[in-house]
């Protein structure tokens, strides 16, 4: 299930809790209208249907929340190297390490969030970052694409397809921006 269908279970769920609170609240606090209100729906057959099927959806959504939220996700992996003695593969998890390591090398880039996907044709990237003011952001796009290009292709053996770069935020911080490089 998507992270948008879990959002949308979650929200009817919390909108279902809201209802029944405010209406144990009501008769904890001896609102004598409350249990008349409720009687009628309890009494007429029909109704009584309709509620019993509601709370078996709820019941159902609630266990599919439940079920999917303890559920292990799998790991992804890539092949770096196919030769006579076997197969050799990395996880997305430790190629997202190597590029947040390549990106600290790049002088202006102050946070790297990497988004990695594995398709048929190849890894694509799409990294997410945030930039010290005062810098020529296509310059240090670029520097930042080619850097992680040659530190994966260097390090991991693999290449990547596409490195998309999103920047998302000016840092403003003077504390935390980079300003020289250790070499």
């Amino acid at each position: 299930m998507s992270n948008s269908g879990n959002r949308l279970i979650v929200g009817i769920l919390s909108l279902g809790y809201v209802f029944i609170s405010a209406f144990v609240i009501f008769i904890a606090l001896s609102w004598p209208e409350s249990m008349d209100l409720l009687e009628p729906y309890l009494l007429d057959l029909n109704i009584r249907w309709i509620i019993g099927i509601t709370a078996a959806l709820i019941f159902l959504m609630m266990f599919l929340l439940f079920y999917h939220s303890f559920r292990a996700k799998p790991i992804k992996f890539t092949v770096i190297h196919d030769h006579d003695l076997g197969q050799v593969n990395i996880t997305m998890s430790a190629l997202e390490q190597l590029i947040l390591k390549s990106s600290n090398n790049v002088l202006g880039v102050q946070e790297v969030k990497p988004i990695l996907k594995l398709t048929a044709e190849g890894i694509f990237l799409l990294l997410k970052v945030q930039v010290v003011p005062d810098v020529n952001i296509p310059q240090v796009t670029t520097e930042l694409q080619q850097t992680i290009k040659d530190y994966l292709l260097q390090t991991a053996g693999t290449s990547v397809q596409n490195i998309k770069v999103q920047v998302t935020k000016i840092s403003m911080d003077a504390k935390t921006t980079k300003t020289s490089r250790v070499e």
